[in-house]
């Protein structure tokens, strides 16, 4: 018995050791692979109104990405991105969208018709971009269509929000050295948005591996936090952030994200004209990465 309980606690102590184990991770990712890329955003806006009136608006919206890896080294590999598929969804007594781009209905409702004429204009056309090992983006080149789409203020897809949109591996950051269990880092991440400059900061935990659908993942913890820099012209904006978090699963093997989700709190109060209203906003975006081929 005694032999038989000193042979367990070896055995547990090789599982919980290994499990333990540092171990490097990086993106894999290599020439002639392709992905599947499935964002999903759902986001319910209330405004309040200085009467004490309130409205809510549901917004949902599905974005389907192609990533073709067109070269590849041991520092980095090169991507061509395109978006192939915009579904959008927003409900409110003023407005009524329901859009997919893979239907031919043209909406009726004069916001679907703004938001069907510029995203006919991003589908299809390839972003190229080169990524390092750690996910992080060495350089992105934008196809003069986009560039243009970035300079109107009725675009959905402004400039500010298109490197997030393609470079979804900067969603992890991988830290250089070893990945130990509890390990944390930070990064800062600058976003300009039709004059709405705001400041986050990301930390970041790792907390070892799980097994899902037969794969072993990288499961890390993320804390956000947003800050207002600077208000959109004639405009005053107060920015609270008021709880954000969210979780990243890395495919070790694949050497690639999995899933990420990312869940927002924010009030916001602002001052247009001399009108004043505060909104209470929460949304969450899931990322699914699938290899194509």
């Amino acid at each position: 018995m005694k032999s038989l309980a000193l042979g367990m606690v070896f055995l547990l102590t090789v599982c919980f050791s290994s499990d333990s184990q540092a171990q490097t991770l990086e993106w894999k990712l290599e020439k002639g692979q392709s992905l599947a890329i499935e964002s999903s955003h759902e986001l319910v806006t209330i405004i309040k109104w200085p009467d004490g009136s309130e409205q809510e608006m549901p917004m949902k919206q599905q974005i389907d990405t192609e990533w073709k890896i067109s070269d590849s080294d041991q520092k980095s590999f090169a991507v061509e991105a395109m978006i192939k598929r915009v579904r959008t969804s927003m409900k409110s007594p003023l407005i009524n969208v329901d859009y997919d781009s893979e239907k031919n209905e043209e909406p009726k409702d004069p916001a679907g018709k703004q938001i069907a004429a510029s995203t006919k204009q991003t589908l299809g056309i390839p972003v190229a971009m080169k990524i390092g090992r750690r996910g992080n983006l060495l350089e992105m080149k934008l196809p003069e269509t986009f560039q243009k789409l970035g300079s109107s203020p009725a675009n959905p897809l402004p400039s500010g929000s298109l490197e997030p949109l393609f470079a979804t591996s900067e969603q992890l950051q991988l830290p250089e050295g070893e990945m130990t269990l509890g390990r944390q880092w930070e990064r800062s991440i600058n976003s300009n948005v039709g004059g709405l400059q705001t400041k986050s900061q990301v930390k970041y935990r790792y907390e070892g591996t799980v097994q899902e659908g037969g794969r072993k993942l990288a499961k890390f913890h993320t804390d956000l936090t947003t800050e207002l820099v600077q208000s959109p012209p004639e405009m005053e904006i107060a920015l609270e952030d008021t709880g954000s978090d969210g979780e990243i699963f890395f495919d070790v093997e694949l050497g690639c994200i999995s899933k990420a989700v990312q869940r927002q709190k924010f009030r916001v109060s602002m001052n247009v004209g001399g009108r004043k209203l505060s909104q209470d906003i929460e949304g969450s975006t899931t990322t699914t990465y699938r290899l194509a081929n």
